[in-house]
């Protein structure tokens, strides 16, 4: 590994500091700022890496970050629903737009997903989610589509986080489903 290697693999380092950082704010205008600042290096990050799939898609989170920061309370406005279905259509364009190859569909799949989890109401659900369907999308990415140290660790660290929430409210409200 040369110094450039070290140089584009930190970027991803950096971003999974951001998101990391953007864990522990319960302000939601700060977790979207930081989410943002994750978006940004991983855009940086993929783009050095060669990886346009993993940037564009990247692209659009920073936007859906970018805007949520500035509107925290727009996800109770009524025209939420169509932003929702605007990041549907942004992202399906990003996937043919950053078409770099068949893997780029992992990552529109994980931001399909991920966009999904919108409309969880259920706290739980939305972590099953992603542990079941956007970190492995993301690794598997990550892995095949010119190795992403910073993109692997970040998915671990979320994978982990949401395992523990739903470890430590495994109690609660004990019959309520994740499916409701």
């Amino acid at each position: 590994m040369n110094g450039w290697d070290i140089f584009v693999q930190s970027l991803g380092i950096l971003a999974l500091i951001f998101y990391v950082i953007s864990y522990q704010f319960k302000k939601p205008a700060l977790f979207y700022l930081f989410s943002f600042a994750g978006a940004a290096s991983f855009c940086i990050h993929y783009f050095l890496l060669g990886s346009v799939g993993g940037c564009v898609v990247n692209i659009v989170s920073m936007s859906k970050a970018l805007y949520l920061w500035r509107f925290p309370e727009f996800k109770r406005k009524h025209f939420f629903f169509f932003f929702i279905f605007a990041y549907i259509v942004v992202t399906v364009l990003s996937i043919v737009l950053g078409w770099d190859s068949y893997l780029v569909i992992l990552t529109g799949v994980a931001s399909l997903a991920h966009t999904y989890m919108f409309f969880q109401h259920n706290p739980k659900m939305l972590r099953f989610i992603q542990i079941a369907v956007v970190s492995p999308l993301w690794i598997v990415y990550n892995i095949f589509n010119n190795v992403s140290i910073g993109g692997i660790l970040t998915e671990l660290f979320v994978m982990t986080s949401s395992a523990l929430y739903l470890y430590r409210t495994r109690k609660e409200k004990a019959t309520e489903s994740i499916w409701i």
